[in-house]
C-alpha cells in the first residue's frame, strides 16, 4: 500500500519504490531528450513529486522554499543584506521548532504555528538556504527551479549530507552526461554498503543489544548502552549518508562523503570532519571563521589561540543547540567544545615547546593509538548523553 503524506526519504518500502520509478523515468528520458536543460526541469519534477505524493507536510516544505527564495532575492540580491538580520530570518523557523520542542503545550494561535514549523529535514534546509545567501549574493545562477531542486533534494532532504549549491548547480549544468556506467556503478556500490549498514548491523545492533539492555543495571547498563548506542548510530546515520549518496550518483548528482573512519579520528575536531564532514564544514565556514574574525577584528582577547579557542567552543556548542534546545543536546554539543578547546591548547603548546607536552618521547605510533583511545572513549560518553539516557 501507498503510504501517501506518510514516508520520510530511506523510511520504508514506499520510498524505495518511488526511488526505483523514478531512476527508471529518468534513465527513459535520458534516452529521448539530448538537451542539457531538460534535466534540471527532470529533477525538480523528481524533487515536486515526492513532495507532493509522500512527504508528510508537502505544502509546508514547499512554502519554506518559498520563503528562503524570497528572503535570498529581496535581502541578498536586492538589499545586499548578508550578516546577522537576514541570518536571523532564515533561523527563525526553526528556532520556533524548537522552541516547540521543549515547550509542547500549546493552544489556539500557538497551536497552529506549532503546526507551520514542524517539518521533517528543516534544519538541514536552512542551512542549505543561508549557505546560499552568503555564497550566492553575486551570482545569477539561481533560479527558482534550481534553487527549489537542492534544497528539496530528495535523498538529502532528511539529514544531508548537506550539499553545497554551486556543486550541485555545476552537476545540474552537465544535464544527463554524469548519468553514465561509471556513476552507476559508484552509485550502485554506495547503496549496497548504505542498505548493509542501515539495514543490517545498525537493525542488529539495535534488536540484538539495546533493546535487552533494559535488563541491566548500574555502570554495566550505562556502558553497554553508551557504546552500543554509538555504533548503532554511526551505522544507521552512515548508512543514510551512503544511500543519499548512491542514489545522487545513479541520477546524476555527486553528493558529498560524509563518514570517513571517524573512529580514527586523534581529536575531537577531527573525529567531527570523519563523522559528519559536511556539517563540519558548514560550521567551519559559516560560523567558526565568521566569529574568529570578528574577534580578531575587534581585538577581543590577546592572543590568537584564545580567539581560536573561544570560537571553537562557540561552534560545537551552536551544533547542540542545533540538534535541539533541550539539555542534553546543548551539553553534548558543549562537551565536544570543550574537548576541542583542550586538544587547541594542548597542541598550541606543544609547538610552542617544540614538543610534546604531555607525552613526551613516547614512541609515535604508541601516541597515536593513546590519542584514538582517549577520542573514541570520549567521543562515545558525548554521544550517549546526547542520546538523552542520562539525564
Amino acid at each position: 500500500m501507498i503510504e501517501y503524506h506518510k514516508t520520510l526519504p530511506f523510511s520504508n518500502n514506499t520510498f524505495y519504490w518511488f526511488l526505483i520509478l523514478s531512476v527508471l523515468i529518468i534513465f527513459s528520458l535520458k534516452l529521448v531528450f539530448k538537451s542539457k536543460e531538460i534535466y534540471l526541469f527532470i529533477l525538480f519534477a523528481f524533487s515536486l513529486s515526492y513532495l507532493i505524493f509522500l512527504f508528510p507536510k508537502p505544502y509546508h516544505f514547499i512554502g519554506l522554499t518559498f520563503y528562503g527564495f524570497a528572503l535570498f532575492k529581496l535581502l541578498g540580491q536586492k538589499l545586499k543584506i548578508t550578516g546577522l538580520k537576514a541570518i536571523i530570518l532564515y533561523i527563525t523557523p526553526l528556532v520556533l521548532m524548537k522552541i516547540f520542542n521543549i515547550i509542547p503545550n500549546y493552544t489556539g494561535s500557538g497551536e497552529m504555528l506549532k503546526e507551520i514549523v514542524q517539518i521533517a529535514g528543516l534544519s538541514y534546509a536552512v542551512f542549505k538556504m543561508i549557505q546560499v545567501h552568503i555564497d550566492e549574493v553575486d551570482t545569477k545562477n539561481v533560479t527558482f527551479l534550481n534553487y527549489f531542486s537542492f534544497i528539496a533534494f530528495p535523498p538529502t532532504l532528511l539529514i544531508g549530507p548537506i550539499d553545497r549549491f554551486d556543486r550541485f548547480r555545476k552537476n545540474i549544468a552537465n544535464g544527463f552526461s554524469n548519468i553514465n556506467s561509471d556513476n552507476f556503478i559508484k552509485g550502485l556500490n554506495y547503496l549496497i554498503k548504505g542498505l548493509l549498514y542501515k539495514y543490517i548491523l545498525a537493525y542488529a545492533i539495535y534488536n540484538l543489544i539495546i533493546i535487552h539492555l533494559d535488563s541491566l543495571s548500574g555502570i554495566t547498563y550505562h556502558l553497554s548502552y553508551m557504546y552500543s548506542y554509538l555504533f548503532y548510530l554511526f551505522f544507521d546515520f552512515a548508512g543514510y549518508s551512503l544511500l543519499a549518496i548512491g542514489i545522487g550518483y545513479i541520477i546524476g548528482i555527486q553528493v558529498p562523503i560524509n563518514f570517513n573512519k571517524p573512529f580514527l579520528a586523534q581529536n575531537a575536531k577531527e573525529f567531527w570532519y570523519r563523522w559528519h564532514k559536511t556539517l563540519g564544514d558548514w560550521l567551519n565556514d559559516y560560523f567558526f571563521k565568521p566569529i574568529f574574525k570578528d574577534l580578531t577584528t575587534r581585538k577581543k582577547f590577546r592572543t590568537s589561540i584564545n580567539r581560536q579557542s573561544i570560537a571553537l567552543f562557540a561552534t560545537f556548542t551552536l551544533m547542540g543547540f542545533w540538534n535541539g534546545f533541550e539539555l542534553h543536546y546543548i551539553v553534548s554539543g558543549a562537551l565536544f567544545g570543550l574537548y576541542s578547546v583542550i586538544y587547541n591548547y594542548y597542541n598550541y603548546l606543544c609547538k610552542k615547546n617544540g614538543k610534546d607536552v604531555l607525552f613526551g618521547n613516547l614512541n609515535f605510533k604508541l601516541v597515536k593509538y593513546i590519542s584514538i583511545f582517549i577520542v573514541f572513549n570520549t567521543v562515545a560518553f558525548s554521544i550517549y548523553i546526547f542520546s538523552g539516557k542520562l539525564f
